[in-house]
């Protein structure tokens, strides 16, 4: 009978990581019904032409002749390598089966390879609390808007390989905490450090686990709860990738994180913990051992703080640990839509029922089992991250998941007493030969199914995502609908402006536009372009903000000095409909037109009183906002006004018009003379 019963949950095991993988696979690829096997037009452009190169050649690039003219840069120490290692080794194993099309291969890759994390999810829910938590959990990460947001078809970038490899990592480190075997905790966290150091050749946000490790060896060092096994387990990873960035992977090497800022509390976690464990045999210490090694890691801290030996934190990652820290003013970041504030309930929504539950039972009750601390904490964490950050609701997902887990293994808990009375009455109906109706056994059960339904799986099954819809209503999307309706490709407008592009103008001439729109040129006309969305030069980003905010003649100055021969400008994403909005905002605000920012809930009144008047003013009988001299004169809008036949340019000549459905939306032009 018990080798019954575990193939029977070796079955159960199987049929729910195949179910749960294969909703979220295809959920993934919907949007390809709609709009085919395109990418999305941001990065992945990008990471498809490194891709590209990689398999071509067999190596990576040592620099990029499209981006950032004139200087370019080093793709191997500003990129994560091992992204295009992953990308190129998936496409040489499926090639073997006859998709020899690259572009096609790595559209579909995030659909295939990011529902993989039901993996690690579900063995990390079922070794802590069993298989209906983890089949639960394993669900709730498939139908995940959150996570599918950033995964699917077509969206090849970080998140599809790294997350999965990150929860693959946690699941190995809570292993290791939780074995009584020495050489099995070893193993356990030498895996663990293993995917820890591929997930940072692979994604920024490894950082997460990389930190987060570090801070809970603090916390039970703290507790006075922490013994070498749970210093290896939480200790190998984080080291494992300070030995990498030495030099082992070029992108953290070249960040130089062994000394950067966010590692001074791995290195002081570290120091901290084998003074605590060391101390322990040393009988004058042993009785304060905690406080000493409190005082060591705290030096080190000082140490590393005083002689100033770190790196400091980029402004991006200054923004993701401190979401309301003032960056300088004119700064990029703030601008980018992906560094703006996070949008957890927007993206977690239903969700939210079952997991906050489980977080909450999982502190109150679980706190004194360092494992599941580990995951509370990890828990919150990475809420904090996603509440901080657009673009990083997909990484705290799995330990919400983990936590609706959780919460369903707690409702089976309550739900015991119930179903052990059904029992009891059905053992005792058979004894006289009858049987318990179904009927009853539903209405006996009524508290846990109602529970159960309401706080679970309805929670589960309905996961969408809340958007705005007209400004000030809102409008709820299932998961699914959400991705049937998910743009990829590129609108009708551009895609005749990049084919004029590669057929009218000359390989080695160069283009200005927006940085928004570098990849875009890049990738589909394959043009020289001096910004793109890597956005690593913020001088080049201010000087061609400088540019579209003044007159003709800067705009001038600025294609005479980068030896540019076109200027290319996305009218209504730009300048919207000629009445305030467009993303040149954005643009003045990195130009200097500014005084305050439209980007920070403390200035934005002030802008709107005071900065926006400088550029357009409000007609009260139109009830419009009407674009002032001023706006009128800068280099943007004269090339908007252009482009639909309102006045002309003295330096700038209308080469082509992109429309889409009609109207107006890339507008190329040429230097006179050049």
């Amino acid at each position: 009978m018990a080798d019954e019963g575990r193939i029977r949950g070796l079955i159960t095991d199987i049929l729910a990581l195949i179910l749960s993988y294969s909703l979220g696979a295809f959920i993934r690829i919907l949007p390809t019904f709609k709009y085919g096997a395109n990418l999305t037009a941001d990065d992945p452009l990008l990471h498809y032409r490194i891709t590209d190169y990689l398999v071509k050649t067999g190596h990576l690039p040592s620099y990029d002749p499209l981006s950032w003219h004139p200087w370019s840069y080093n793709p191997t120490e500003v990129l994560p390598v091992l992204h295009y290692y992953t990308g190129a080794a998936i496409y040489k194993l499926v090639s073997l089966f006859g998709f020899k099309d690259l572009y096609t291969v790595v559209v579909y890759i995030p659909a295939f390879f990011a529902p993989l994390i039901v993996i690690p999810l579900y063995l990390t829910a079922k070794e802590l609390w069993g298989r209906e938590a983890a089949v639960i959990s394993a669900f709730s990460i498939s139908l995940s808007w959150a996570y599918l947001s950033r995964s699917l078809a077509g969206w090849y970038r970080h998140e599809q390989f790294a997350i999965p490899l990150l929860m693959a990592s946690l699941y190995f480190t809570l292993k290791a905490m939780r074995t009584d075997e020495d050489w099995k905790v070893i193993v356990y966290s030498g895996l663990s450090g293993a995917f820890l150091v591929y997930a940072s050749g692979v994604w920024a946000g490894f950082r997460a686990l990389y930190d987060g490790y570090a801070l809970i060896l603090f916390l039970l060092l703290l507790l006075d709860r922490l013994d070498w096994r749970k210093a290896l387990a939480l200790g190998i990873p984080p080291l494992y990738v300070l030995i990498a960035s030495l030099g082992a992977l070029s992108n953290l090497a070249y960040r130089k994180l062994y000394m950067s800022f966010e590692s001074t509390l791995v290195w002081a976690s570290l120091l901290a913990a084998l003074v605590y464990l060391l101390s322990e045999r040393i009988p004058k210490v042993a009785g304060r051992r905690r406080e000493v090694s409190v005082v060591a890691g705290v030096a080190l801290l000082a140490i590393f703080l005083g002689l100033g030996i770190y790196q400091p934190l980029t402004g991006r990652l200054m923004r993701v640990l401190f979401p309301s820290v003032k960056l300088p003013q004119g700064n990029v970041v703030e601008t980018v839509a992906e560094h703006g504030a996070g949008e957890s309930f927007e993206s977690f929504t239903t969700l939210l029922i079952p997991a906050s539950l489980g977080l909450f039972f999982l502190i109150i009750e679980r706190w004194r089992k360092d494992e599941e601390l580990t995951l509370a904490l990890m828990t919150l964490i990475s809420l904090y991250f996603a509440v901080s950050i657009v673009r990083l609701p997909p990484l705290a997902a799995p330990f919400l998941a983990l936590c609706a887990g959780y919460f369903t293994q707690r409702l089976l808990i309550f739900s015991e007493p119930y179903i052990k009375r059904v029992r009891a009455l059905e053992r005792s109906k058979g004894r006289r030969g009858a049987s318990l109706p179904l009927k009853r056994k539903i209405y006996m059960l009524r508290v846990p199914i109602i529970l159960m339904l309401i706080l679970v799986i309805l929670p589960v099954s309905l996961q969408g995502h809340i958007r705005e819809y007209r400004g000030n209503l809102y409008s709820y999307a299932l998961s699914y609908e959400e991705a049937m309706s998910y743009p990829l490709g590129f609108s009708e407008g551009w895609i005749d402006a990049l084919n004029w592009l590669k057929n009218n103008t000359k390989p080695e001439e160069i283009a200005i536009s927006w940085w928004d729109y570098g990849y875009w040129m890049q990738f589909g006309s394959g043009k020289v372009t001096i910004a793109d969305g890597l956005t690593i030069n913020s001088s080049q980003i201010a000087l061609i903000a400088k540019g579209f905010m003044g007159p003709e003649e800067r705009m001038l100055d600025l294609a005479s000095r980068m030896n540019a021969s076109y200027v290319v400008v996305d009218v209504p994403a730009e300048v919207g409909n000629f009445q305030g909005g467009g993303k040149w905002i954005a643009i003045a605000w990195i130009a200097g037109e500014f005084q305050y920012s439209p980007y920070r809930s403390d200035e934005s009144s002030k802008w709107l009183t005071q900065d926006l008047r400088k550029f357009f003013y409000y007609d009260s009988m139109s009830g419009r906002y009407i674009p002032t001299d001023y706006a009128l004169n800068t280099t943007l809008y004269k090339m908007a006004l252009a482009s639909i036949g309102f006045g002309k340019m003295n330096y700038f000549e209308l080469v082509h018009v992109g429309k889409n459905q009609g109207y107006v939306e890339v507008a190329i032009f040429k230097v006179k003379g050049g």
